[in-house]
């Protein structure tokens, strides 16, 4: 069955729409790794909270809705068709307990013995046992799905929570004890093991914790809005501000603190090599310094040439500086330029909603179409040679598992009594033999999913044939072509507004009324061919890298053997990692002049990678200032968005449990961290606009020096100024 949706099996539509969460019957099946593939699930619609538990100390447990039985038309011991009409129990219920009382006609062989051991039980369980010897009813039915594997029905355990659709069962903190008890005195194979220690550390109350700090998050949803949100977009646009009015005093900040990190390195490194400390000054700096930075003498030399290194480190740092200080003004220039175009079209700010909005759109389709190719492989059944382990009830309470082992399932008396109530079945007598050999391959696929469904050694799966691997390849590239569409065309529109503002001078009144919806016109009706060529690029060397990364993990016992093949895989993948990111690269750049100069993808890509080669300092310089500046805004935002965040959950409707019960946090982290996460989400819309712009003004920047024999023509006033106070920079191109 696939949940939240319709199915059709044994010609019955079973709608279970409503029934979107999976609920696993047996919870204690989920605490082996192999047990969660054969661990028997049916769809619900809501995860059993701890009103619905049934607990060891209520047991035996009579209200139906502490119970989970399998869907009715599937119920064990032969259940189906034997409760009266009357109870209006159809095929798909799933909570029919306090229905199986009215069965009539109890016919199992195995009742004597049942009610033998309830009897030793003692207590509730031998008073009720006598009284169904006295009066044999469905209530036999009732108290063998007391325990679970023994009855058709299977008591609500633990208490549940719903994620992602899957009803995950809370543990008590002391069920790895009592496990680790029962193993550590019945199995010796389980003495002094991992496996116990495993449990512990995976179901102890670390997970009680997290689902504890998963529902802060609802909590203190409030504390995400306005401390991500809220703060990041004020503290985005202030900071957008403060590069337009302060960049350049944040440049020459950044740049002289770089430098004088370096040096200090160079020093320190110095002195923990033994040549900087002998003087009386040197003897009080280090005196003063809050821990012992004296090396031993075996290591000095080792030092000593970490300090030849970082000294050269320093030098080409601070010889860079002072050679670049003319391209370091025209990056400030540039910076500052950027900051004019955002702030003449600040509507700019927000175009990249639009994008978002496709890459939201985009995933949805891609997920749905996904779970479509995934639910259309071929019907699987998977059968294991021996029971799948599984810790029994007997290891949580006091009472014993009435049956001993697993329940034999008998494959051919399971089938005959499909035959004998499905109509239009191609399935007989003949084709039973073998069934359970070749794992119910030779029957039709109704009857695999009844036969293995109701076999406890056998789970389901849909399993790809060769056309639908190619599809999702397919499928899969499709997604990977159109993400790097979207990308190439919020750049080309984006590119495209900035370039208006530049090739005008800067005066707004020469720029288009609406830039950005222009730029946006532009790119729909002209560059969408181009955009979507550069994308394919992109794409096919990301598939290829994928299909890299697939090819490994199927080759790792080869690779193991043999160290050359690793060698070499390990080779390709870092060459086309490089080539990936050289042609992103280009790509950005040749989108770029795709919007300045109109012209196809490879004249565009040709033109900006002649530009950048040309202009390679002045692009390298202002990318690296920008970089620096643009990096340090997205920390900051995320900072103080943490800020906010922790300031309000420090506040009394987050604290006091007893004022404000609906809102208290168990803890602050995750909310905080949340924040701290959104706000640099938004910081990332924000700046990824501000980078662009940046981009392209240094590239039409270069663009128009080049057309103008190495002095700009179009330039704006700040990059006019720059320009003119350099005479050297008005004759060189570089």
């Amino acid at each position: 069955m696939t949940c939240g949706s319709k199915n059709t099996l044994v010609n019955i539509t079973w709608d279970l729409t409503n029934n979107k969460n999976m609920y696993y019957l047996n919870p204690l099946m989920l605490l082996t790794a192999s047990g969660i593939n054969y661990a028997k699930s049916i769809c619900s619609t809501d995860c059993p909270g701890i009103a619905q538990q049934c607990g060891q100390s209520q047991m035996p447990c009579w209200n139906d809705n502490q119970f989970m039985c399998p869907y009715y038309r599937f119920a064990e011991d032969n259940i189906y068709g034997r409760i009266p009409a009357s109870a209006g129990v159809a095929p798909w219920d799933y909570q029919y307990f306090s229905d199986l009382a009215l069965i009539p006609n109890i016919t199992d062989p195995g009742v004597a013995p049942y009610i033998a051991k309830l009897k030793g039980l003692g207590g509730v369980f031998a008073s009720e046992a006598a009284k169904l010897e006295a009066n044999m009813s469905g209530v036999y039915y009732q108290l063998k799905s007391q325990f679970p594997g023994n009855g058709p029905c299977y008591p609500i355990l633990f208490e549940t929570v719903e994620f992602f659709y899957r009803c995950f069962p809370k543990y008590p903190s002391d069920l790895t004890d009592k496990i680790a008890e029962v193993a550590s005195s019945t199995a010796e194979k389980y003495k002094n093991n991992t496996l116990v220690q495993k449990f512990s550390d995976t179901w102890n109350s670390q997970s009680q914790k997290w689902a504890r700090y998963v529902g802060d998050i609802s909590r203190g949803v409030l504390v995400i809005v306005i401390g991500g949100l809220c703060t990041g977009l004020v503290v985005s646009m202030l900071w957008l501000v403060v590069l337009r009015f302060m960049g350049g005093v944040m440049v020459w900040f950044a740049i002289v603190f770089i430098n004088l990190a370096m040096i200090a390195a160079c020093l320190f490194t110095w002195v923990k090599a033994g040549y900087i400390g002998d003087g009386a000054v040197e003897a009080a700096a280090l005196d003063a310094l809050p821990f012992d930075i004296s090396p031993a003498k075996e290591e000095e030399k080792t030092w000593f040439w970490i300090a030849i290194v970082a000294s050269i480190g320093a030098g080409i740092v601070l010889l860079i500086t002072l050679l670049c200080i003319t391209r370091i003004k025209i990056a400030v220039a540039c910076i500052k330029v950027a900051s004019q175009a955002v702030g003449a079209m600040p509507t700019i700010i927000f175009f990249p909603i639009l994008p978002f909005i496709f890459e939201v759109g985009l995933i949805i389709y891609w997920v749905a179409v996904t779970a479509l190719l995934y639910s259309a492989g071929d019907l699987t059944a998977h059968c294991a040679k021996t029971s799948p382990p599984a810790f029994s009830f007997s290891n949580l309470t006091s009472v014993s598992n009435l049956y001993n082992s697993a329940r034999n399932f008998d494959a051919e008396s399971y089938a005959m009594q499909y035959l004998n109530s499905t109509l239009n079945n191609t399935l007989n007598a003949a084709t039973l033999n073998g069934t359970r050999d070749v794992c119910y391959a030779n029957v039709s696929d109704d009857a695999r999913a009844y036969l293995c469904g109701n076999d406890p050694n056998c789970y389901l799966s849909y399993d790809w044939n060769n056309n639908m691997k190619y599809a999702f390849i397919y499928h899969f590239f499709g997604l990977l072509w159109t993400n790097q569409v979207i990308i190439g065309f919020s750049c080309v529109t984006i590119a495209g507004a900035i370039a208006h503002f530049y090739w005008s001078r800067g005066d707004s009144a020469n720029m288009p009324t609406f830039p950005v919806l222009t730029a946006l016109k532009n790119t729909v009706f002209y560059h969408m061919g181009s955009i979507c060529f550069g994308a394919f690029i992109i794409a096919l060397i990301q598939l290829i890298r994928f299909l890299l990364e697939y090819l490994d993990r199927k080759t790792k016992e080869l690779q193991a053997q043999n160290k050359f093949a690793e060698w070499m895989m390990c080779c390709v993948k870092c060459c086309m990692w490089c080539l990936e990111k050289i042609v992103q690269f280009i790509n950005r750049n040749a989108y770029i002049m795709i919007a300045v100069k109109g012209k196809g993808y490879c004249c565009s890509a040709i033109k900006a990678v002649r530009l950048i080669i040309n202009n390679c300092l002045r692009v390298a310089v202002v990318n690296l200032v920008a970089d620096v500046l643009i990096f340090l805004g997205k920390v900051s935002v995320a900072a103080v968005g943490g800020v906010v965040a922790y300031a309000m959950t420090e506040a009394d409707y987050y604290t006091n449990p007893t004022k404000y019960p609906e809102t208290f946090l168990y803890s602050p982290v995750l909310p905080i961290a949340l924040s701290c996460i959104t706000a640099f989400a938004v910081a990332e819309i924000f700046f990824a606009v501000y980078e662009m712009a940046i981009d392209t003004i240094i590239l039409a920047f270069c663009e128009d020096c080049d057309k103008n024999g190495g002095t700009p023509k179009y330039a704006p006033p700040l990059l006019m100024e720059v320009m003119g106070g350099d005479k050297e920079e008005k004759g060189s191109k570089a």
